[in-house]
């Protein structure tokens, strides 16, 4: 799916807001990998208008982000970037939907056995897990704006997130590998700036060393994937099949995705 990745401003109030990317540049037509794996903006304002912000809400709801306490409207668009606040467990717990293949478990502490979160069920197919699990564990889909050789490049196949606030307030980054989540949270207790710490130079960090030590007695295995995705070359400029007068790349698709 190609999104558009331009200038897009919404009214609020009695004026107009400018959605921005963090890096300030847009870069026209994109193929969802690029722009999930870039973390950009206007991609995610344009792909939560197309599936409406009360369905995405919804599916928030399900992956167990309870903090969401509002209705749709409060949050507007904006949801998409993160506007609603939620606590770190809820974000972690979350991203276990996608590693375990769309089911969402109620994590338990070791310590008290205690469960937190509704009782097991499926959330996303196992097609549509892997195919994302793919996508955030892929380096070149993330070079626009993280470079080739980023700090999220991991040697074994790991799927990553970062985020920064507004204000740079606050940072994180979020992973999984075939056995382990992890997430990393930082920031201020009392709010104020961080001073300009973002999620890929920080929490990234930590990210790849937590990842580094608990490969270390660990046997490295790629992430689970689905048999049923499937694979064509594609024009990297349209999504389209490919042709003789355009650049190819292998991409994934849903069952009975497959450009015609």
């Amino acid at each position: 799916t190609i999104i558009e990745d331009s200038p897009l401003a919404r009214p609020v109030g009695d004026g107009m807001h400018p959605f921005r990317n963090y890096s300030r540049r847009y870069y026209g037509p994109l193929r969802l990998r690029e722009a999930l794996g870039n973390s950009l903006n206007i991609p995610a304002i344009r792909t939560v208008q197309f599936t409406g912000v009360g369905d995405f809400l919804d599916r928030l709801h399900d992956v167990g982000m309870e903090s969401l306490d509002r209705n749709a409207g409060h949050y507007g668009e904006g949801l998409a970037l993160g506007n609603g606040e939620v606590t770190l467990l809820e974000l972690v717990r979350a991203y276990t939907v996608l590693a375990r293949g769309g089911v969402f478990h109620p994590l338990r502490s070791t310590l008290s056995g205690k469960t937190t979160g509704r009782s097991r069920h499926r959330v996303y197919s196992r097609e549509a897990a892997a195919l994302i699990a793919d996508i955030l564990s892929d380096p070149q889909a993330r070079r626009l704006e993280f470079g080739s050789g980023n700090i999220l490049r991991f040697p074994v196949q790991t799927a990553a997130k970062t985020g920064t606030s507004n204000d740079h307030r606050d940072a994180w980054a979020v992973g999984f590998n075939h056995r382990y989540t992890v997430g990393i949270w930082m920031g201020n207790l009392d709010g104020h700036p961080t001073g300009g710490l973002t999620g890929s130079n920080g929490p990234a960090l930590l990210l790849r060393t937590i990842f580094s030590e608990l490969g270390r007695f660990e046997e490295a295995q790629p992430l689970p994937t689905s048999p049923l995705l499937a694979e064509a070359k594609v024009c990297s400029h349209t999504g389209q099949l490919a042709s003789p007068s355009c650049p190819t790349i292998v991409e994934k698709f849903m069952p009975g995705t497959l450009p015609q």
